[in-house]
């Protein structure tokens, strides 16, 4: 039996990696900041002055993926067909659009095809874990991640989402085992305390789990997470 959040991973999509340009200090400071909206409105500026340039377009895309505006991130990035216009950077973020649109297949076809143009990032290699991830494709997606690990992507977000796997695969076991070193070292983080908990429950151990929610939910949230995760037992 899968559970209903076997997936509950820290990492979100990010942002594409690009080429240094030469932006105004306006837009440096907006990317710095995360102010998507702020990006998007700058963008749309300038393409008003240059309409259908393929990086303004390129950009615009990615903004809007930040933003969780999928309608939109998707039209601009599908004005980019030409193959000419199709860089590490275009199947970067066409990966993160597919992955938002919930694309799970096309987004690990083009992470691999970024990955093939020299994007190596470790962000790269996580979204693609969480890819395999959601088609159950468990051996790729541990491999996907171990390769984030290798590319030095922090620790504990690896473990997470290994374990993560673990408990997707009923080896709960080893999700415990996993998840306890990581909790012992950030145990203010709730994504690793709830994870240890759906483990050690499904182990039996629902008094150390009480102990971790407890910590992190009231007692009445507590009994009803208890109650629902121990319903919902392989």
């Amino acid at each position: 039996m899968r559970f209903i959040i076997t997936l509950l991973l820290l990492v979100t999509l990010t942002g594409c990696v690009s080429a240094p340009e030469n932006h105004t200090a306006s837009i440096t400071n907006l990317e710095k900041v995360g102010n998507y909206h702020g990006i998007v409105d700058h963008y749309r500026k300038q393409l008003a002055t240059k309409p259908n340039n393929p990086k303004i377009m390129l950009k615009l895309a990615d903004a809007y993926c930040h933003l969780g505006d999928i309608e939109s991130a998707q039209f601009y990035i599908s004005q980019l067909s030409s193959p000419r216009l199709q860089n590490a950077e275009y199947f970067y973020i066409s990966a993160n659009i597919n992955m938002a649109a919930e694309q799970y297949r096309s987004a690990i076809k083009n992470y691999n095809l970024a990955i093939k143009r020299n994007i190596n990032t470790p962000e790269v290699f996580i979204n693609q874990g969480i890819a395999y991830g959601y088609l159950n494709k468990y051996q790729q997606a541990e491999s996907a991640f171990n390769q984030a690990r290798l590319h030095g992507y922090d620790e504990n977000i690896v473990k997470n989402n290994l374990a993560t796997l673990k408990i997707a695969q009923n080896k709960n076991q080893q999700a415990v085992d996993i998840l306890s070193l990581v909790y012992l070292n950030d145990p203010k983080n709730k994504t690793i305390a709830f994870n240890l908990a759906i483990a050690l429950i499904r182990t039996d151990h629902e008094i150390q789990a009480r102990e971790i929610l407890l910590t992190h939910y009231s007692q009445a949230e507590t009994i009803q997470l208890l109650s629902t995760l121990k319903s919902q037992k392989a």
